[in-house]
């Protein structure tokens, strides 16, 4: 049995100063020489007659006994680092082999130096501006990323941006604010990506570095790609964040983003040839109007030439109207009476094909056609109302979604103002549809275009709601007249108890703010039921209706108006 003395001495034991144990593969301390000054003498003679176990805490004394062992295997010196969670303190534990079952232990408490040690680093390798590491942790890292793929014979890629800044009036950067800028390009970067310089993970294939690399330049790192696509739809994604509006001083600015990539092993397969080949595609793009990004492998060259295919699509498409709309109707919860229709769009076959929906929208973004094209569904879908309302349904509204790029345009409000005119459409009757994100940035300018669309009468709706970054207070003070609570969870209200207190507590945050508050992706009665059972204000989904054409619309309408229910048609 160990004295308790033992067991006293043991978070003092390692509080300061160093330790000189023998000890056997068991952890039996089988002689003292050497223990900090602090101890008294008896609880010295008591550590004689202890084990590993009665002066660290369980799993470090189970960490030390394996290197015990392994020690006495192999006959070599060997040491560690490692903390104890009982005082918190770095230590060093050396281990040199003595006999055939003895280790002599020294035990060294390194916490200042490894705090100065840390700080020594964070500063060698961290960007003071912007508080990511550097070029020189960037090359660090990438070197066990290389390492770890050129094993796995895996792959990975290099993305290199650089960025020019103007206003929308093409002008500099206002002096002294370049700093702010480039911190919050940064952040942007970091919320893009995931395991974001975690140096301390295990598993490098999810582990991705974001540095600074020059004044107005951005690598990373991506640890392991399937194949050149995954690094592209990456860096699409980082340049579309980039090129959101930042508000600066009292204005706003666009930052013009490159990027070049490069992928391993096809590049090179060190960091210095990946780094290279990075930069030089990052100055094809800059040089090239074509692409905001540029791949430096040639086997890529293909995709970027398909790219460039669908960006003529879009544009022949737009200019020949080949774009169709579809109206999916909106209905008061108690009643099933309609309340209003949401236009959808629907891409031509030619240029859908075998591509995803997304894809489609994220070249339509990065062209800036998503802008035109989102110009043509209002305009297209406010003469689609002002029919429905020259056929004898006055009541029925609209909504339609804006994209991120016509929200951020400072000629929107004079845009929908114009289009309104020109379809004769009362501005009482349009719902705007925006996600949270774009709120979020509208709170940063002190709700200027939630301003601006509410004083022509229109009506602002957060599409998604629960999905994105939206605060209370952002929620709270601004002028926006509803939410609708995001598909995902809605669809698991049946089986999910944290999806039905997700719905509800969405409801009674909108409706203690004064908003009305809608439901999407509804397809069961049980979940228009719950949702009834909440004081939901608006139902929308399948279990409804299907999206209708513009014929079906009318016809819709017109049986609803005969039948008094608006679930008659397409139920």
């Amino acid at each position: 049995m160990v004295d308790s003395v033992a067991i006293e001495a043991r978070h003092e034991s390692t509080a300061a100063g160093n330790m000189v144990l023998m000890v056997s593969s068991d952890g039996s301390i089988r002689g003292v020489l050497e223990t900090p000054g602090s101890l008294r003498t008896s609880q010295r003679l008591a550590l004689d007659r202890a084990s590993i176990d009665d002066v660290w805490p369980a799993e470090l004394a189970e960490t030390v006994r394996g290197h015990i062992k392994r020690t006495l295997r192999s006959r070599k010196f060997y040491s560690d680092e490692a903390e104890n969670p009982a005082d918190g303190r770095n230590y060093e534990f050396i281990y040199v082999p003595q006999g055939r079952d003895r280790v002599l232990l020294v035990i060294r408490d390194i916490s200042e130096t490894s705090t100065n040690l840390s700080r020594i680093t964070q500063l060698a390798y961290t960007d003071e501006i912007t508080a990511l590491p550097n070029r020189e942790f960037f090359h660090h890292e990438l070197q066990k990323i290389a390492d770890v793929q050129r094993l796995k014979e895996g792959r990975a890629a290099v993305i290199c941006i650089h960025i020019d800044q103007f206003d929308d009036d093409g002008h500099a950067l206002i002096a002294g604010h370049e700093d702010d800028f480039l911190k919050e390009l940064a952040s942007r970067l970091t919320m893009q990506l995931r395991g974001i310089n975690d140096s301390a993970r295990t598993n490098l294939d999810r582990y991705s570095i974001v540095a600074r690399t020059d004044f107005r330049q951005f690598s990373i790192a991506l640890p392991r790609i399937d194949s050149g696509e995954d690094a592209e739809a990456v860096v699409m994604r980082l340049l579309g964040a980039l090129r959101q509006p930042v508000a600066v001083g009292n204005r706003t600015v666009v930052a013009a983003a490159y990027a070049g990539v490069a992928l391993f092993p096809q590049d090179g397969t060190d960091p210095d040839a990946l780094y290279k080949n990075a930069i030089s595609a990052m100055e094809d793009a800059r040089n090239s109007s074509a692409e905001p990004f540029k791949f430096h492998s040639g086997t890529v060259r293909l995709r970027n030439l398909q790219r460039q295919d669908l960006t003529t699509d879009l544009r022949v498409a737009l200019q020949r109207e080949d774009f169709t709309l579809r109206y999916l109707p909106i209905v008061e919860a108690g009643t099933g009476a309609l309340h209003s229709v949401e236009a959808l769009l629907r891409w031509p076959e030619t240029i859908l094909g075998a591509r995803t929906t997304r894809k489609i929208i994220t070249i339509a973004e990065y062209t800036g056609l998503i802008v035109d094209i989102g110009e043509w569904v209002l305009r297209r879908s406010c003469e689609q109302l002002q029919r429905c309302r020259d056929a004898g349904h006055m009541d029925v509204r609209l909504a339609v979604n804006l994209s991120g790029q016509e929200f951020s345009r400072a000629n929107l409000a004079r845009q929908v103002r114009a289009i309104l005119d020109e379809t004769g459409v009362d501005p009482a009757g349009l719902d705007l549809e925006i996600k949270e994100y774009m709120l979020s940035r509208d709170a940063m300018q002190q709700h200027a275009m939630c301003d601006e669309l509410k004083s022509l009468g229109v009506g602002i709706t957060i599409d998604d709601y629960g999905t994105g970054a939206c605060t209370l207070a952002h929620l709270s003070r601004s002028r926006i007249d509803g939410i609708k609570i995001d598909n995902s969870f809605v669809a698991n209200i049946e089986t999910s108890q944290q999806d039905r207190a997700a719905c509800t507590a969405a409801i009674a945050l909108g409706h203690g703010l004064g908003l009305r508050v809608i439901a999407e992706g509804v397809e069961t009665e049980d979940q228009a039921q719950f949702l009834r059972e909440n004081h939901c204000d608006l139902l929308q989904g399948f279990l409804f209706c299907e999206p209708l054409t513009e014929d079906e619309l009318l016809k819709y309408l017109d049986n609803a108006t005969q039948t008094g229910s608006d679930r008659q048609y397409g139920s």
